[in-house]
C-alpha cells in the first residue's frame, strides 16, 4: 500500500547502468509500520553492493522476498529527516536528522522517501552535511562487522596491534583506516600509484603501492588483515600474518551469495559452507583465524562512529557528488576504479 507518489531511480532489470536506471516521478511511496519511520531523504551514497545488485549479485536470495520485486529501487545508505513516525515510535519525532544504513528489507534509498525501522536510526552528526553523513553508515557497519565482531578488535585492545587493510582507497578501507587509528593500531594499506598519497592523507602508517611493490614481501608479524580485495590477496596475507592463534583474516570478498545465484540454494549454498569451513580448519592449524565479514544493521556501532565523527577522528571521504538523476554516470564512476573513498547522491 502507499498513501502517494515519489521521484525515485529505479530498475526494471539487470545490466549495465545506463541501460537498466530510469528515473521516475511517480513511484509509490510506501506507509509505514507502528514501530517504522518515514524518512525524507536528502542524501544516499554509492557502495559496491549496489552496483553488484544491479548486475543481478543476489537475484536468487532477493528476488524470493517481498518489497524487492522489479522495478527496484536500490541503495543502503539513509540521510535525510524524519517526517512522519508510527504510533509505536517515541525515540523520534518529524524533522529529527538522522542516518543509517538498515536491514535490507526491500526498497532503498535512491528515492525521496525511504521507510525503516525506528529501532536502526541514529541522529546525524551535526559537523557533517547530509551529503557527508550519507557516505558514513553502510561502510561503517560493514567494517565494524569484520574488524569488531569478527577480529575481535575494539576501542581498548587496538593499541600496539598491527592491522594490514587491503583495498585503503576505497569507501570501507579508508574508513577502516581512520577506525584502526582512531584505536591506535598500527596501520599498512595497500593501494595503486595514483592513489598513494590521498591513502597516506587517511593517517596510514605505510602504504604500499601494489602496483610496484608485493606486500607479502615486505610485511611480516601483523596480528589482523581485512581484505576488502580478494583474489589471491587471501594467500599472500597468510605470510604477514603471525599465526600467533590469535591472528585474524577477515574479508567481504567471498563466494556466497554468487554460488547461490550460480547453482541454486541447495547446491551453491551448501558449497559455500563446506568451503568456508574447510578455510577455517586449514588456517586454524597455521594460528589465524579466518572469517567473512558481513554487513549488518548496528544502532550501537553506529553511534559509536559517530561520536568519533564528533571528536573529528573520522571524516568522510567524498570523491564527488552527484544528483539522483545522474545516477547512473555514478554508478559508472564507481565501477571505473577511480574513486577514492566514496560518491555521495544528492537526492533534495
Amino acid at each position: 500500500m502507499c498513501e502517494g507518489r515519489m521521484k525515485a531511480a529505479v530498475i526494471s532489470s539487470y545490466g549495465d547502468a545506463q541501460d537498466v536506471f530510469n528515473f521516475v516521478a511517480n513511484f509509490a511511496q510506501p506507509l509505514i509500520k507502528p514501530d517504522e519511520v518515514l524518512i525524507k531523504m536528502v542524501a544516499s551514497s554509492v557502495n559496491a553492493i549496489e552496483c553488484k545488485a544491479r548486475r543481478g549479485y543476489g537475484r536468487r536470495v532477493f528476488s524470493k522476498k517481498r518489497g524487492f520485486e522489479f522495478p527496484l529501487v536500490l541503495g543502503n545508505d539513509v540521510c535525510g529527516v524524519v517526517e512522519k513516525v508510527g504510533s509505536n515510535v517515541k525515540s523520534f519525532r518529524p524533522g529529527d536528522d538522522i542516518f543509517s544504513a538498515p536491514a535490507v528489507s526491500g526498497q532503498g534509498s535512491y528515492g525521496e522517501y525511504r521507510v525503516m525501522k525506528a529501532s536502526q536510526l541514529v541522529d546525524k552528526p551535526k559537523k557533517l552535511s547530509y551529503l557527508e553523513a550519507a557516505t558514513i553508515p553502510y561502510v561503517a557497519l560493514t567494517t565494524w562487522s569484520a574488524l569488531v565482531d569478527k577480529a575481535k578488535l575494539n576501542a581498548h585492545n587496538c593499541r600496539g596491534k598491527k592491522v594490514l587493510v587491503h583495498g585503503g582507497s576505497g569507501g570501507i578501507g579508508s574508513f577502516a583506516i581512520q577506525l584502526l587509528k582512531a584505536w591506535g593500531a598500527f596501520v599498512a594499506t595497500t593501494c595503486s600509484s595514483a592513489k598513494v598519497d590521498r591513502v597516506r592523507e587517511l593517517g596510514a602508517d605505510l602504504v604500499i603501492d601494489y602496483q610496484k611493490d608485493d606486500f607479502s614481501k615486505q610485511l611480516q608479524n601483523y596480528d589482523v588483515v581485512f581484505d576488502t580485495v580478494g583474489g589471491d590477496y587471501e594467500a599472500k596475507s597468510m605470510k604477514v600474518l603471525n599465526g600467533s592463534g590469535d591472528s585474524h583474516y577477515v574479508t567481504v570478498v567471498f563466494p556466497a551469495m554468487t554460488n547461490i545465484d550460480e547453482k541454486g540454494f541447495l547446491k551453491g549454498g551448501l558449497g559455500s559452507v563446506l568451503e568456508l569451513l574447510k578455510k577455517k580448519r586449514m588456517y586454524k592449524k597455521r594460528g589465524v583465524t579466518f572469517n567473512w565479514g558481513v554487513f549488518g544493521p548496528n544502532r550501537q556501532a553506529l553511534e559509536e562512529v559517530k561520536t568519533l565523527i564528533e571528536q573529528g577522528k573520522i571524516k568522510p571521504v567524498v570523491d564527488k557528488v552527484y544528483p539522483l538523476e545522474k545516477i547512473a554516470d555514478a554508478h559508472d564512476y564507481f565501477e571505473s576504479g577511480k574513486v577514492i573513498g566514496k560518491l555521495a547522491i544528492s537526492i533534495t
